[in-house]
C-alpha cells in the first residue's frame, strides 16, 4: 500500500488507499452474498477450477448411482412379475400331477380317464397362457424367444447383472402336453388281418374316440370267401345247422351278417311249418327287420325266400316235425361269406361301440365287414383288412389314437398315468429351479440396491462439500464485508477530507 503524504495534494494517496479497500470489501462481500442467494460455493468456474472439475465428476457419478437404483427397482418389478407367472405355473404343475396319480389308480374306467385327460390339456393350455401372457414391456418372460436380460445396475460401462433365462417353460418343452394338430392313427402290429389304418371323420352321433391306446380284434370270419358261416344257440335244438348256400348258387339277398331269433308261429305238418326270422342287430333289415316264412318242408330243409328272391341261407332243423310247437324260438349269429367279425378296445381291453353301418345310424360293440376292404368306425379311425385267407380269428392290431388338440395328453392307461406323473415331477423340478434361481436374483439385486445408495450417499455428500456453500460460514463472512464496508466508506470519507487541512496554511 502507498504512503500517505498529506503534503501533496495533487493526488489523494489516503482517499486511493480507502478506495482500493472498499472496492475489494465490496468485491468480497458481493461473492459471499452470491453464495448466500444460490446455496453454491462455486458459482463460476474462476471460484475454484479443479473444485469445479472434481464436483461435476462427482456430481455425474451421483446421478449415474441414482439411475443404477431406478433401474435395480425396474428390474426387481420385471422378476417380480416372471416370478408370479412362475409360481402359478408350478401350482398348476402341482395339479396336473395329482390327477394323473388319480389317473394311475385302475379304479377309474375309461371315460373317467378321458375325462381327466380333458381337464390335463386344459391345464397345459393355460401354461401356454401365462408364457404367453406373461411379459413387461412387451417382452415375454418365460419362453426364451429374447434371449438373456441384462441388467445395467452399475454407473459405468460392463457394470452389469444378467438374468440367464432357463429353456422355454412351455407345456410342449416340459413334456406336459403335445402338440397335435390333425386326428392321427399310429399303428404298432402289422398283420396280415389288417393291412393298415387311417384316420376318418365321425358318423352319425358317435363322438370321436379319445387320445389313448386302442386295437382291433378279430372275433370270428365265414367260413371261407364263398362260404358263410353260423353259429347257433346251443341251449336250444330246434336248429341243428344253418347253412349258406355258395357263391355260385347264393342269390344277390344272402342273409346280412348278424345275430337273428329263428321262431315257430305254426306247426301243421311236416311239410307245413311257419316261422319268422328276425334281425336282433338291425331293425331295418328286410324292410322291416323280419321276414316270415310259411309252408315250410322241414324235412327237406328250408330255403327262406323274400319274395322271389332266396336268401341263400339253409336251415336244418333239430327235431321232427311233431317235436315242433308253436312259440318255440333259438338265436344265431351268422356271418356272410367273405366277412370277418371284429371289435374295437379300448386301452384295458374293453369293446368300444362302433358303426355297423356306412351312414352310422346303427351302432355297437362289434361289426362284420369284407375282406379287403375299408371299415370306416364311425369314431375317428378306420381300419383296411387284409385277404380274407390271411384274417385269422383272434389277431388283434394295436394303435395309438391321437385326437386333433394343441395339448394333448394320454392317461389312458396305468402305464401311462405313472409315466406322466415322473413327467409332471420333472417339470415342477425345472419350473423350481428357475424359481428358486429367479429368488437368488431378486436377492442379489436387493444387496446391490443398498450398496449403490450408500455409495450414492457418500458421493452426493463429497460433491456438497466441494460445490455448495457452508451457510452460516458465508453469513458470518457476509456480515464481516458488509461492517468493512461501512467502514471502508467512513474512513475513505475522512481520506478525502485531510488534505483541506492544507488551507490553514493559507490565511
Amino acid at each position: 500500500m502507498a504512503n500517505v503524504d498529506v503534503t501533496r495534494i495533487a493526488s489523494n494517496i489516503g482517499a486511493l488507499n480507502a478506495l482500493n479497500s472498499l472496492q475489494s470489501i465490496n468485491a468480497k462481500l458481493a461473492l459471499h452474498q452470491t453464495r448466500l442467494s444460490t446455496g453454491k460455493r462455486i458459482n463460476s468456474a474462476q471460484d475454484d477450477p479443479a473444485g469445479l472439475t472434481i464436483a461435476t465428476k462427482m456430481l455425474a457419478r451421483s446421478e449415474g448411482l441414482k439411475v443404477s437404483m431406478d433401474n435395480i427397482s425396474d428390474a426387481k418389478n420385471m422378476l417380480s412379475v416372471a416370478e408370479a407367472g412362475l409360481s402359478k405355473m408350478t401350482d398348476i404343475i402341482v395339479q396336473m400331477r395329482s390327477k394323473a396319480e388319480q389317473a394311475a389308480s385302475d379304479t377309474l374306467g375309461t371315460s373317467e380317464r378321458a375325462a381327466i385327460q380333458d381337464q390335463l390339456s386344459a391345464y397345459a393350455q393355460q401354461i401356454q397362457d401365462l408364457v404367453d401372457q406373461t411379459k413387461w414391456n412387451g417382452v415375454k418372460l418365460l419362453d426364451n424367444t429374447s434371449g438373456n436380460k441384462v441388467f445395467q445396475t452399475g454407473v459405468d460401462e460392463g457394470e452389469t447383472t444378467t438374468w440367464v433365462l432357463p429353456n422355454a417353460l412351455d407345456p410342449d418343452t416340459l413334456n406336459l402336453s403335445e402338440r397335435v394338430t390333425a386326428d392321427t392313427a399310429t399303428f404298432v402290429d402289422v398283420s396280415d388281418s389288417f393291412s393298415g389304418g387311417t384316420t376318418s371323420s365321425q358318423l352319425g352321433s358317435m363322438a370321436e374316440l379319445t387320445t389313448g391306446d386302442y386295437s382291433f380284434e378279430v372275433l370270428d370270419k365265414a367260413t371261407s370267401a364263398t362260404q358263410g358261416k353260423a353259429t347257433l344257440d346251443t341251449t336250444s335244438s330246434l336248429l341243428s345247422g344253418v347253412n349258406a348256400l355258395g357263391t355260385s348258387a347264393s342269390p344277390a339277398g344272402e342273409l346280412a351278417s348278424g345275430r337273428y331269433n329263428i321262431k315257430v308261429t305254426n306247426v301243421a305238418s311236416a311239410t307245413d311249418v311257419s316261422y319268422i326270422i328276425t334281425n336282433l342287430d338291425d331293425s331295418s333289415w328286410n324292410t322291416t327287420g323280419s321276414m316270415t316264412v310259411s309252408n315250410a318242408n322241414i324235412s327237406a330243409g328250408n330255403v327262406l325266400t323274400s319274395g322271389a328272391a332266396a336268401t341263400g341261407i339253409s336251415l336244418t332243423f333239430g327235431t321232427d316235425p311233431s317235436g315242433l310247437v308253436a312259440g318255440q324260438s333259438m338265436n344265431f349269429e351268422y356271418i356272410a361269406q367273405n366277412e370277418a367279425k371284429f371289435e374295437l378296445n379300448d386301452a384295458s381291453g374293453q369293446a368300444t361301440q362302433i358303426a355297423r353301418n356306412v351312414s352310422g345310424s346303427l351302432s355297437g360293440v362289434y361289426s362284420y365287414k369284407a375282406a379287403a376292404a375299408t371299415f370306416q368306425t364311425g369314431r375317428g379311425v378306420s381300419i383296411t383288412l387284409g385277404a380274407f385267407a390271411n384274417i385269422a380269428a383272434g389277431e388283434t392290431e394295436r394303435f395309438t389314437y391321437k385326437q386333433a388338440n394343441n395339448y394333448s395328453v394320454d392317461v389312458s392307461t396305468t402305464i401311462k398315468a405313472g409315466s406322466y406323473m415322473t413327467t409332471a415331477n420333472y417339470a415342477l423340478d425345472k419350473v423350481n429351479s428357475t424359481l428358486s434361481g429367479l429368488g437368488s436374483l431378486m436377492a442379489r439385486l436387493s444387496f446391490k440396491e443398498e450398496s449403490i445408495a450408500a455409495a450414492q450417499v457418500n458421493v452426493e455428500g463429497a460433491y456438497n462439500r466441494i460445490m455448495n456453500a457452508n451457510m452460516a460460514e458465508e453469513q458470518v463472512n457476509a456480515s464481516k464485508y458488509s461492517i468493512l464496508q461501512q467502514t471502508a466508506t467512513a474512513m475513505l470519507a475522512q481520506a478525502n477530507a485531510a488534505p483541506q487541512s492544507l488551507l490553514a496554511l493559507f490565511r
